[in-house]
């Protein structure tokens, strides 16, 4: 069987699971805002998303954001975006606890609608910038009789695609949905939420015929023959962005596919754009609050921790070198530099040194200055980028770093679980404790491999490896094959001027 009729094969069974299944009702509490938002690029347009609903629009519903784990969002991030009335949602133990096949930030759009806390949501991408408060859509009669309402895209899917054919479903031309925008009443359509999260499981088979999750919700809710409201007039458009609109055909929803918001960098003017200066505004706030990075500081003890706090709660900073001007710098919280940062400089944390400390901050991928603490409360080290001088920062100290990492919280846990000693092996409690840490922090099961190679008692080396193979971090994400292997099946859209 070749590769092709193999996958065939596997949506044909899949569609007959999901007519077999009877799932459960859906619950849920009010109506709000799911936006699917990992990673530092896709997080900027969220925050610019969120901060121009609230400051320019007014808009009180309550948003979702949901993301991959603390590589996606960092606590600086959390930080940032929670008090705009934002609740983070880490789709890594949901997944965990489901057993889904979601990988992918396409996928993760289906399953945070499925499990929402929200009885009622609109799902928004983060690249979308709303003209008007989106929580009139909820009141909408279309809405409220069919409980769903969809967006068309400015393609249709042909008559010949094969995925009609292995869904079960009668082969049409059909208008193709723009999953950009989403309103759906979970307690009514929480059978076709649960189709379509299995349409998109199957990603790597059914991502061939159609492009990625857009159109699983119109066969989901087809196969099922679920009611839903489609707008009836496609969105204006240009290479830049999408302009979905309501179904009285005024504007809506600007969404920026080719022109998403950039930290640091250009923003792409579009004719005709609503609420620029406002967006604007957001972008500026966000890049002078933080690094544009995803970033959470390496593993450390919690007397550097408290010697973190002293640094944060001091304030400013005068960092001097031997071949620039001295500067005021702000070491901030969450290992973000404030005032003062620079790509060398953008974050921050303190570790421990033999009997003192080390002050390290970094670019996004090295140390850029290492300093150590002297007596007199002055740190004293080096600049690593050419030329190497030395510096200081009145207060503080640092040295050339270790070859070794330095001891932190995960040493302190095995000591503290009798790791280095007492009863034969390890208890589960501690083996649980680490795998918490190491969903937060990297680097946990190196740092007990390390330490199991400089044991000289051969017990506790093997116990230490042992717990090494035990501790279970995030499973990484395999990519999703997002490229259409089989014939597009897709045809441009007739649409009249």
């Amino acid at each position: 069987m070749t590769d092709q009729a193999a996958a065939a094969e596997r949506i044909r069974r899949l569609a007959a699971d999901i007519r077999a299944s009877s799932p459960a009702p859906l619950q849920g509490q009010g109506r709000g805002l799911v936006i699917v938002a990992g990673g530092a690029r896709i997080f900027t347009n969220a925050y610019v998303l969120v901060h121009m609903l609230r400051h320019a629009l007014k808009s009180e519903l309550p948003v979702e954001l949901w993301y991959f784990g603390q590589a996606e969002v960092s606590a600086a991030m959390a930080a940032l975006i929670e008090p705009l009335g934002v609740r983070l949602v880490d789709a890594n133990p949901v997944i965990a606890a489901t057993g889904a096949n979601i990988r992918d930030g396409w996928q993760l759009k289906s399953f945070a609608l499925l499990h929402s806390g929200f009885a009622e949501a609109l799902l928004l991408d983060a690249d979308q910038v709303p003209i008007s408060d989106p929580a009139a859509c909820f009141d909408w009669p279309e809405y409220v009789e069919a409980g769903a309402v969809f967006w068309p895209d400015i393609i249709d899917l042909r008559s010949d695609n094969a995925v009609w054919a292995l869904l079960g479903l009668e082969p049409r031309r059909a208008v193709s949905l723009e999953s950009g925008q989403m309103l759906v009443d979970r307690r009514r359509h929480g059978a076709a939420l649960r189709a379509a999260v299995r349409l998109n499981e199957a990603a790597d088979d059914l991502y061939r015929l159609i492009y990625g999750d857009k159109d699983t919700y119109l066969l989901a809710w087809q196969m099922l023959g679920a009611p839903y409201a489609l707008v009836s007039h496609r969105p204006y458009t240009d290479e830049f962005m999408l302009v979905q609109r309501d179904f009285s055909g005024n504007a809506l929803f600007q969404h920026r596919t080719n022109a998403k918001w950039q930290y640091g960098g250009e923003q792409r003017k579009l004719f005709g754009f609503q609420h620029e200066a406002a967006c604007l505004a957001a972008m500026a706030e966000l890049e002078r609050r933080w690094s544009g990075h995803a970033f959470t500081a390496p593993d450390r003890s919690l007397g550097a921790r408290e010697v973190e706090q002293e640094l944060i709660a001091a304030g400013e900073f005068v960092l001097e070198s031997a071949d620039e001007p001295a500067f005021t710098i702000r070491l901030g919280e969450h290992a973000e530099v404030g005032a003062g940062r620079a790509v060398d400089r953008r974050h921050w944390w303190v570790e421990d040194s033999g009997g003192s400390h080390k002050l390290v901050l970094s670019g996004s991928d090295r140390p850029g200055y290492v300093l150590e603490r002297g007596d007199d409360r002055i740190w004293r080290g080096q600049r690593h980028r050419v030329p190497i001088v030395d510096v200081s920062l009145y207060g503080v100290a640092g040295a050339e770093p270790v070859a070794l990492p330095a001891p932190g919280l995960v040493d302190e846990l095995l000591r503290a679980g009798g790791a280095f000693g007492g009863p034969a092996g390890v208890s589960q409690q501690l083996v649980d404790a680490l795998g918490l840490i190491a969903a937060v922090l990297p680097g946990v099961r190196e740092r007990i491999a390390t330490l199991a190679g400089l044991q000289t008692d051969p017990i506790i080396a093997s116990r230490l490896l042992d717990l090494a193979e035990r501790v279970t971090p995030p499973p990484p994400l395999s990519r999703v094959d997002r490229t259409l292997k089989f014939e597009t099946g897709y045809i441009r859209a007739e649409i009249p001027e």
